[in-house]
């Protein structure tokens, strides 16, 4: 176990918290473990006077929501390093999981990407990246569950990584991977347009997969077309 990190772990992926900081604590010593329920603007506030509050030199991302400002990173003088639920083909989080399964003609693929973090939204050097096909048959469900499993391979991967060695994130090395310039952080409007194509009965319609369905990615309760 590494002693010499404070390690500042993030997180947005509902009830990942135990199972993520087992993850960190099986590497370094006391992780301070966050979790934020991104769009929760309400809650915002505390969470980032959380991590003002503590005592890190190196951040670990877990599928988090939160944008960290330059005032963080330079704070962590180890690194702040992210792992990422989409290949490089899909920057930002809106629409990820839901793009391989409702627009195909954009990606059939899918993966992990693990970077470091910069102070734009994915942009920073890519250090690992995985894709895998995405079956026509599969849900966006799916898609979302494979991709929350192997964030957490991938998180397990960086933790050893990096308690190896006494470098931070420079452990690792960019490799020859570049962020998409344009399929990005998806508005709205686009997602809208891609679950118009299905009929009203269509399965992939009846969805609400987190930050990935049109009605799913409002502010708590998140589904503006479920009864209050």
């Amino acid at each position: 176990m590494n002693n010499d990190y404070r390690v500042l772990l993030l997180t947005s992926v509902p009830g990942s918290e135990a199972e993520t900081a087992a993850i960190a604590r099986r590497h370094f010593a006391d992780p301070a473990v966050i979790f934020w329920e991104m769009g929760n603007s309400s809650t915002k506030p505390d969470v980032l006077a959380q991590i003002e509050a503590t005592d890190y030199n190196l951040i670990i991302s877990y599928v988090n929501g939160i944008i960290l400002k330059p005032h963080h990173l330079q704070r962590a003088t180890y690194g702040a390093i992210n792992i990422h639920p989409s290949p490089p083909e899909h920057g930002g989080c809106w629409g990820c999981w839901c793009q391989p399964v409702v627009d195909r003609k954009t990606r059939t693929h899918h993966g992990t990407t693990v970077h470091e973090v910069d102070e734009q939204i994915d942009h920073g050097p890519i250090y690992l990246a995985e894709r895998w096909e995405v079956p026509a048959s599969y849900t966006i469900q799916n898609v979302f569950e494979r991709s929350v499993g192997d964030c957490l391979r991938m998180l397990e991967v960086v933790c050893e990584r990096i308690a190896s060695a006494d470098v931070g994130t420079k452990v690792f090395r960019p490799i020859d991977e570049q962020w998409h310039p344009t399929n990005r952080h998806t508005p709205i409007e686009e997602m809208r347009r891609w679950f118009d194509r299905f009929a009203s009965d269509h399965p992939v319609r009846q969805e609400r997969i987190f930050l990935n369905h049109p009605r799913a990615i409002i502010s708590p309760p998140y589904f503006d077309d479920l009864p209050a």
